[in-house]
């Protein structure tokens, strides 16, 4: 009892507890909009925006030039001077904006874009066709990048309740307007009003919200902090660019393979799959700031491993009552039958994303340490591995092979994580002690 006590009165802990209880309730809403999405929406459209907002959400983390590593990182070592902490701010800020324009721009007047998704046009498996969706993909991918931007900058910040509210009104505003349109809308495509009207409401949020991020801001560009945050973000952003042939790449052939059909099905597993990966995420957005700032490496060690067990622990838990209570679903008719098969691969998708958890947990010590570049290494090469095996697997067996394979690279994904992370705290533990 007294040990349990003494975790309730830890602010890490707390501050935990409290940001939890904020996800629960915005991420569990979230989750109890799913069936209302399922009536409104036909199995195939269901598909579609599935694919689109995977895609979306992929290319805003390689888009992003890797500033959710980044901030929090330069936030800590500039948090005890003001104005280097306000030119930092500005320098990230504007580099991202004019990233963003340029190359948008250049994505928009080449239509460079229709020469990925035509791959799917072409296959014959999908009726699916981009023209229509693209002005609001790109107004998607603003909307993710500003807001992922604006989450790390309240995390680094310890500005928890500002968190709180902006989940809550993303949650409200977003799903409240979509569904209404939808549901006065008859005859027009469903993905397509789905994607305009929840983005373009967060993206007017994002405006909002970014006032305090302004109001800390010096107007005075720093060009060592830019090459700085660029030598850290920019292996990390080809690290999320290989690591989309692992985690889009399923998404990409379930829609060749198998058609916007067995998309909606699959995108309706993928987003019960990720409950372990958001209960982790919670604890990771305030263990960042607290882990990057543990100057005893030993301490950190001793932490670290602990927490891992108790996490994969947790998390394992938790993808089996996710398993059962999607049957049950199915079972009472919360969920249309016609999803049913989603109970055959769901198990392994829940695997895979357990161990992206524990991939993202031991990324931290890249870090810490300011080798990201290992992590590079491991992901060309499980790029690779999994391009060719989603292809093999996913002909023989479609959505239950694919899911299987991405399983599978995780967990090698996570070892060799381990071994690297284990490799460079020991080594600077023996350096920090002579």
């Amino acid at each position: 009892m007294s040990k349990i006590k003494e975790l309730l009165h830890n602010p890490n802990i707390r501050k935990f507890l409290s940001l939890l209880s904020t996800d629960v309730l915005v991420r569990g809403a979230n989750f109890l909009l799913i069936p209302v999405f399922l009536i409104l929406m036909p199995k195939d459209e269901f598909g579609v925006y599935g694919y689109l907002y995977n895609f979306a959400i992929t290319c805003s983390l390689i888009l992003n030039l890797g500033y959710h590593v980044v901030i929090p990182k330069l936030y800590t070592s500039t948090i005890d001077d003001k104005k280097a902490n306000a030119q930092m701010l500005f320098t990230l800020t504007s580099t991202l904006f004019a990233f963003i324009s340029i190359l948008f721009l250049i994505f928009y007047l080449f239509d460079l874009d229709h020469l990925f998704f035509n791959t799917i046009t072409n296959s014959g498996n999908s009726s699916f066709n981009y023209k229509t969706y693209r002005p609001y993909l790109f107004v998607a991918l603003v909307s993710m990048i500003f807001s992922n931007f604006l989450t790390y900058y309240f995390i680094s910040a310890k500005k928890v309740k500002n968190i709180q509210i902006f989940n809550l009104l993303r949650l409200f505003i977003c799903n409240g307007t979509a569904i209404l349109v939808l549901y006065c809308s008859n005859d027009i495509d469903t993905a397509l009003i789905r994607l305009s009207t929840t983005y373009v409401c967060e993206l007017i949020l994002c405006c909002f919200f970014s006032r305090g991020l302004f109001k800390n801001m010096s107007f005075s560009y720093n060009g060592k902090t830019m090459l700085k945050a660029l030598k850290i973000g920019l292996p990390v952003c080809f690290v999320v660019l290989i690591n989309s042939f692992i985690n889009f790449g399923d998404k990409q052939f379930i829609m060749l393979y198998c058609g916007s059909e067995s998309m909606g099905a699959y995108n309706l597993a993928t987003l019960l799959a990720t409950i372990p990966l958001i209960i982790f995420q919670s604890f990771n957005f305030i263990w960042i700031p607290d882990f990057l700032g543990e100057k005893n490496l030993r301490t950190l060690k001793r932490k670290s491993h602990r927490n891992a067990k108790i996490i994969i622990l947790l998390l394992l838990g938790v993808s089996v009552l996710i398993w059962f209570g999607t049957l049950l679903l199915l079972e009472i008719g919360i969920f249309p039958s016609n999803y049913r098969e989603i109970l055959s691969y769901l198990p392994m998708l829940l695997l895979s994303q357990v161990f992206a958890a524990m991939i993202l947990y031991f990324f931290n010590f890249f870090s810490y340490f300011e080798n990201t570049y290992i992590s590079m290494l491991i992901s060309i090469f499980s790029a690779l591995t999994s391009c060719l095996v989603y292809q093999y697997f996913g002909k023989l067996y479609g959505a239950i092979g694919i899911s299987s394979s991405l399983a599978a690279i995780n967990i090698l994904i996570t070892i060799s994580y381990i071994f690297v992370a284990e490799y460079y705290l020991n080594k600077n533990i023996k350096k920090s002690e002579r």
